[in-house]
């Protein structure tokens, strides 16, 4: 008999019970990595063109998930070390298989020769090789299942809730930096207006001093607005995983399409919300331990959840539609306003008022 050869397998079969144990306490954190291979040329080109909209400089509100799941430096770190798990579990099993392999032809030989010795020592390899293979197997089709992969992709919907915020914040920080910009050109205006009368002795020094007090508030509201839309922009970029030199431009947020608010279906919408919960999804996960009052309160703790999200989605439901209202009388107003300004042009420009 080799006893080389038994020494390596008995050392390899250790290593690998060691290392499955391990492994097997892992917990799965991060999305299972795209098989480039599978796709078909329309699929490669909509995902080269997709990567090429990342990288153009812009970033587009709806991008930012497909930023962070690329670039955010969480994200990136936690595919990695997936893949790498994943990769690990492939070529493990690939090596065992390939020893199983190994393995059976010396047993064979053992057979043929009629070492009943070897046999029994090769087929014990065999069946060690083989249940580490197909428990390498196992656990690599875990990891790509959806609920091995929740904890990442709920991270990446938090993150991407939390991007689409600052984005929002950002975009209403400019609307108020324009304004603020507006109002100092109006108080440099009424600051200069001042300092003519003052000249020509249709206004006083207190009157010139108000307007540049004026001014001075609106040039540090100014300021104030551009320092913290900066620690937004700054924020946002090391979110989507950018540089903060300012070469990322941050487009504006589109309009709300409304239009779709009247094919939200509540009843429909909350089935499709319970079913991919996440917090849902770990308690149908978690295990009841098998006893009657376990099962018992997992039923009962799911039928909670699913009870408090149907009002969560129903009260979401009412502020849409509330919302909705108040746009609907905000346009209205504005419609008006427009209407009364027109007409009022119009007079102003027939000398009928001043």
């Amino acid at each position: 008999m080799n006893i080389s050869r038994r020494n390596m397998n008995r050392i390899l079969a250790r290593a690998l019970s060691g290392s499955l144990l391990f492994t097997a306490a892992l917990p799965v954190t991060a999305l299972a990595q795209t098989d480039d291979g599978n796709q078909t040329e329309d699929e490669r080109q909509i995902a080269e063109e997709t990567a090429a909209s990342l990288q153009d400089g812009v970033l587009e509100y709806g991008e930012l998930q497909d930023m962070i799941r690329l670039y955010n430096p969480t994200m990136e770190q936690a595919l990695s070390s997936y893949n790498n798990t994943l990769e690990q579990y492939a070529e493990a099993r690939a090596q065992l298989k390939r020893g199983q392999y190994s393995v059976s032809t010396d047993k064979e030989e053992a057979e043929d020769n009629g070492d009943t010795e070897d046999y029994a020592y090769y087929a014990s390899e065999e069946a060690i090789d083989k249940s580490a293979a197909a428990s390498y197997q196992d656990m690599y089709e875990s990891m790509q299942e959806t609920s091995s992969t929740s904890s990442l992709r709920q991270t990446e919907r938090q993150m991407t809730v939390a991007a689409q915020a600052l984005m929002i914040s950002y975009d209403t920080m400019q609307l108020e930096k324009e304004t603020a910009e507006k109002m100092c050109q109006l108080y440099e205006k009424q600051y200069e207006l001042a300092q003519t009368k003052q000249q020509a002795g249709m206004a006083t020094q207190a009157d010139v001093l108000s307007a540049n007090e004026q001014l001075l508030n609106a040039r540090a509201s100014l300021e104030t607005i551009q320092e913290s839309q900066d620690e937004i922009y700054r924020s946002l970029c090391l979110m989507v995983g950018q540089e903060t030199d300012g070469s990322l431009t941050i487009a504006e947020i589109p309009s709300a399409d409304v239009s779709k608010i009247d094919s939200y279906d509540l009843e429909s919408d909350t089935q499709k919300a319970i079913g991919n919960n996440y917090t849902l999804m770990s308690e149908r996960h978690t295990s009841s331990g098998g006893t009657t009052s376990g099962v018992n309160n997992k039923k009962r703790n799911v039928a909670e959840s699913e009870e408090n999200l149907k009002i969560q989605m129903e009260s979401l439901y009412n502020d849409i539609l509330q919302k909705k209202q108040e746009l609907e009388a905000e346009k209205t107003a504005y419609e008006k306003a427009v209407q009364e300004k027109n007409l009022a042009d119009t007079k102003y420009s027939l000398g009928m008022m001043s």
